[in-house]
């Protein structure tokens, strides 16, 4: 079985807990991390033994999903270029700024019949 090559975009707080968690998943390659942050960014490859890209469109021919853990506010057009390439996302909570922009990633995900799927991890832990 061949893995899946996966990899995460935006390396903050919570796109460091993203490729951690892939890099440890049997059948999973974390092939590489995005972000515009230098330092960030190749800290969190080279922790991972993987490659940094400044820009996430240096992806688009070597992944077969993405995680992404951008701001809130970019959600739609970063998804929207990685969905309109058939190419699966899952997206931080929460998935867009407003409902319009929600609607939009539906409608381009539904159009080029692509997986979207929203990260709920701690959304059933107890608050401490």
């Amino acid at each position: 079985m061949s893995s899946l090559n996966v990899a995460v975009v935006g390396v903050g707080a919570l796109g460091r807990h993203h490729a951690r968690i892939l890099a440890g998943l049997e059948g999973v390659n974390l092939c590489a991390v995005a972000d515009t942050n230098p330092d960030q960014g190749q800290a969190i490859a080279e922790q991972h033994g993987t490659r940094w890209v400044a820009n996430y469109r240096e992806l688009f021919d070597s992944v077969d999903a993405v995680s992404l853990a951008v701001p809130t506010h970019a959600h739609l057009a970063v998804a929207s270029e990685f969905l309109s390439r058939q190419i699966p996302v899952l997206v931080e909570k929460p998935i867009a700024s407003n409902l319009a922009e929600a609607e939009e990633l539906v409608r381009i995900a539904d159009a080029h019949q692509t997986l979207l799927q929203i990260g709920h991890v701690e959304r059933f832990n107890p608050a401490t």
